[in-house]
């Protein structure tokens, strides 16, 4: 039978692409935005882009100025600086949401492609974007959502016979290239590659017949030699073993995690994506009992492993949606070797349903997505050529007024405050530098300061005993914080200190002289 003709047409997941786009460039156009960490990522890619070179000291800080520094991500920062360059922060956050909506529309069309019925994988696609939304924000690791998907999905066709071991090496060897500059967590492709070669071995083992056993040790032996290549092309980055001692150096930092809050576990009190992601949970023991037979083993495994993480650290809710998804979708998939029942009751059902049925046929088809690519395009010659109608704003992406300090921040740049005797908020520091162009006390590179001053700079924001001490020995007479915190309410109840600016999201004190 031949395969049916696309469809010019938009289907559902065109639909949602475009909706996820609307919602972060016209809804929430500051969404994406929320996090202070995109200016140093900015910085940095800048600095890349003006010297040529890639940067191998800290290029952030007035307290720790020559100080070697990896930029283990500096290539997704060159891709969003040049991104700024070219269109501001109108066209970055259009390559930022585009990567996401096309994420979601790349697992709602395997989904499809698993037979799921269209009104249950837009459903599940809804709920798994709900979830991951919370780590929706301008950073490197949107590469990470990628690649994991990309790592699970081909790995899985690749297990079930779908792909073959070249195609395999196709599209993971150069992705994990492009990942290992991008994104530290690139390391979880070793991990996910492992994953699918543990199973393939425990096959091996359990298999009853001499032909079954060869073709699992066949399996075996690609995935080892796919393993060891992914190991190699990783040491293709500008920094070598050195990238690997940087990031084992960061993840023994417990403490400096502990009190970073997108480790932190989830938090399930009346919070939408903790919610999601037990609908997630619901639909996954569901789909279990209903097409378990349908779930591999490291399918299974995979699963597994990331559902522990997603309750481990916030952060890591939205991978356990990217994985969790395309299984859901084989779940739930429609059986098509089922007899039709030949009740009443079931005959006037199909009746009821024929058109629903023909609809999700028909939708089936429309795989052109040139909904997504024209909007995609249009969106991106306006934000290169200004983002404007005239006198009006079309697009007006930026940093989050309610979350960053815009208004005082104008203050210091107009009143010329010493960069050196200033202390913010490690969050603020990256838009700071970037804004400002000038060094900062610190940022939230916390791998970078290390425990002890970063256990100093604890004391400070809590107010502990010997806070002010801190502050006197860092010669520190302004600082910049949250409106509400507790820094903020004592300075603001000394006489040696003082008001003088203030915004939505923080205040800016000054010490009298």
């Amino acid at each position: 039978m031949s395969a049916p003709l696309k469809n010019p047409l938009p289907n559902v997941g065109d639909l949602v692409f475009v909706g996820i786009c609307q919602l972060l460039l016209f809804m929430r156009p500051n969404f994406i935005f929320t996090d202070g960490s995109t200016g140093w990522h900015l910085v940095t890619g800048l600095s890349i882009l003006s010297t040529g070179v890639i940067p191998h000291t800290d290029i952030m800080s007035y307290t720790f100025p020559g100080k070697a520094w990896v930029a283990y991500e500096w290539l997704s920062d060159l891709i969003m600086a040049g991104l700024v360059k070219l269109g501001g922060l109108n066209l970055l956050a259009l390559a930022v949401s585009a990567a996401i909506a096309a994420l979601i529309l790349a697992i709602y069309q395997r989904m499809r492609a698993s037979n799921c019925p269209f009104f249950t994988a837009l459903s599940i696609c809804i709920v798994g974007l709900l979830a991951s939304a919370n780590h929706w924000l301008v950073r490197p690791h949107i590469f990470t959502f990628w690649g994991v998907f990309l790592f699970v999905t081909r790995l899985e066709d690749f297990y079930s016979g779908k792909l073959s071991f070249k195609k395999l090496c196709l599209w993971l060897l150069p992705y994990m290239i492009l990942w290992v500059n991008c994104h530290p967590a690139f390391l979880l492709g070793f991990g996910i590659c492992g994953m699918y070669l543990f199973a393939a071995a425990l096959k091996i083992i359990s298999a009853g017949e001499e032909a079954e056993r060869k073709s699992f040790m066949m399996q075996a032996m690609q995935l080892g030699l796919l393993l060891v290549g992914l190991l190699v092309v990783s040491f293709i980055n500008p920094y070598g073993i050195q990238l690997y001692q940087y990031i084992s150096e960061y993840l023994h930092g417990t403490s400096i995690l502990a009190h970073t809050d997108e480790f932190k576990s989830p938090n399930f009190h009346f919070n939408i994506h903790a919610l999601c992601l037990e609908i997630l949970f619901f639909c996954l023991a569901l789909g279990l009992l209903k097409g378990g037979k349908r779930c591999s083993l490291p399918s299974f495994i995979v699963t597994v492993v990331f559902a522990h993480l997603s309750l481990w650290a916030v952060r890591n809710i939205s991978l356990f949606a990217f994985v969790v998804m395309p299984l859901l979708g084989r779940l739930f998939a429609k059986d098509e070797e089922s007899a039709p029942s030949e009740s009443i009751v079931s005959r006037a059902f199909a009746r009821l349903s024929r058109p629903l049925a023909e609809f999700d046929a028909q939708e089936k088809t429309s795989t052109m997505h040139l909904l997504p690519i024209a909007y995609v395009l249009v969106l991106a010659c306006v934000a290169i050529f200004g983002g404007r109608d005239g006198a009006n704003a079309m697009m007006r992406s930026g940093f989050d007024p309610e979350s960053q300090p815009i208004e005082t921040l104008a203050y210091i740049r107009d009143k010329k405050l010493e960069a050196k005797e200033g202390l913010s908020l490690d969050n603020w520091g990256g838009i700071i530098r970037y804004q400002l162009d000038m060094p900062v006390f610190i940022d939230d590179r916390a791998d970078f300061y290390g425990e002890k001053f970063y256990n100093d700079y604890g004391t400070i924001c809590e107010i502990r005993p010997g806070y002010m001490v801190l502050l006197d020995q860092h010669k520190i007479n302004w600082v910049l914080f949250p409106r509400d915190s507790e820094l903020v309410k004592a300075l603001r109840a000394r006489p040696d200190w003082k008001l003088v600016s203030e915004d939505r999201a923080s205040s800016l004190l000054v010490r009298n002289r």
